[in-house]
């Protein structure tokens, strides 16, 4: 290992990719900032690896490829005797420590984020032929038939003659964004309707292809700026002496952001639609089932059977589900108070929230809040599909 010549000394960092996510980058540079780094991040923009007689530092983070690892990449590391951080898996031959994003999670939360729309016909838009690709793929497929949804793969060269065939409505996810919009393009060429016929999730949530695609563009979050900051992390410490962890650093995805393109709600029938909309807009309001019933303009003895059996569940369970999920998000900050909570939530009081807490979790607030980690999802998994 190359040693430094004063513990003031700067330590200085390279970044080197073969792909580049600059929110990994802003991970990076923000504990790079806290700890006084000099960062090597030129090949973010000149896409050159240096020449082995060109750097001379004390750590590098790398990223050098999953399908086909680049062998400059592989040269350079190998010939530099610092610690490595790589942020991706692979068979690359290196025994680095690795910061990486559990792929098939990100499939898992996009399937999630449909499901809980009550789609039930999903399809994964194959591009290509890769790792991420397949992990992605089969994470989302895994979800959708645990909860009894139809499953298919589509090649992204045959949809636009598929879609007249498929089943509708349908969620569709594709690897990331960039293909994402891809299907988005598709489906509007093809007279389809985003999201009423066709609700898209791509992932990696790159704002600026998310924001302004036709349709704005749901998106799973990564969390690509806490792999960054992890990597960052990990770096520090084998820098400083310490020890390289026995396996690698997972850092899981964090929810979706949801935008226009799964603004829908999967049902055939336009009351129960209206009426899951109203829920979803109301459940922290002191609101009725009488209420849903007045606004569709119909009698809940005509209401409550149809959205049974189009929804699996009563509207009063449905009501009491959206604010039970609203609670445990509240649940995650600590020092928030049951009453607060139950109120925020749409609960008349806090004994109100307990027993319908019990009754749809198994847990109580306490036992639930307990088991919370950092970070929740947008939206959790959903039930099974009717």
């Amino acid at each position: 290992m190359k040693t430094r010549s004063s513990s003031r000394r700067r330590l200085r960092v390279l970044l080197l990719q073969s792909w580049w996510q600059d929110r990994l980058l802003e991970g990076v540079a923000r504990h790079a900032a806290q700890h006084n780094w000099i960062l090597d991040c030129e090949m973010r923009w000149t896409h050159r690896v240096p020449a082995l007689h060109e750097w001379e530092g004390d750590g590098i983070i790398a990223y050098v490829g999953v399908t086909k690892p680049q062998r400059p990449l592989l040269r350079f590391i190998r010939s530099q005797h610092v610690p490595v951080v790589l942020t991706h898996s692979g068979h690359d031959g290196l025994r680095s420590p690795r910061v990486i994003i559990p792929h098939q999670e990100i499939g898992a939360a996009a399937a999630a984020h449909l499901l809980a729309l009550y789609f039930r016909h999903f399809g994964f838009v194959e591009f290509g032929d890769n790792v991420i690709e397949h992990e992605r793929a089969q994470g989302f497929q895994e979800a959708v038939e645990a909860a009894g949804g139809s499953f298919r793969v589509l090649r992204l060269k045959d949809l636009s003659r598929r879609l007249a065939d498929l089943p509708r409505p349908m969620g569709l996810f594709a690897i990331n964004d960039l293909n994402a919009l891809a299907v988005i393009r598709a489906c509007l060429d093809a007279g389809c309707r985003v999201p009423e016929e066709f609700a898209v999730v791509g992932a990696d949530n790159t704002e600026i292809l998310c924001n302004f695609a036709p349709v704005p563009l749901t998106s799973v979050n990564c969390n690509f700026e806490q792999q960054g900051y992890e990597a960052a992390a990990l770096l520090d410490r084998l820098m400083r002496g310490g020890r390289a962890p026995a396996q690698p650093v997972v850092i899981s995805p964090q929810g979706v952001t949801v935008r226009a393109s799964t603004d829908t709600i999967a049902t055939p029938d336009p009351d129960v639609a209206r009426a899951l909309r109203f829920l979803r807009d109301h459940y922290r309001d002191p609101i009725s089932i009488r209420e849903v019933a007045r606004v569709l303009g119909s009698s809940l003895r005509r209401v409550q059977p149809v959205f049974r059996r189009h929804i699996g569940h009563t509207m009063i369970q449905e009501l009491t589900r959206l604010r039970v999920i609203h609670a445990s998000r509240l649940l995650q900050d600590r020092r928030a108070k049951l009453e607060g909570v139950a109120a925020e939530s749409g609960f008349a009081n806090r004994h109100h929230l307990l027993r319908a807490f019990r009754r749809t979790t198994g847990a109580t607030p306490s036992a639930h809040r307990a088991t919370l980690g950092t970070e929740i999802a947008e939206r959790p998994p959903a039930g099974r599909v009717r």
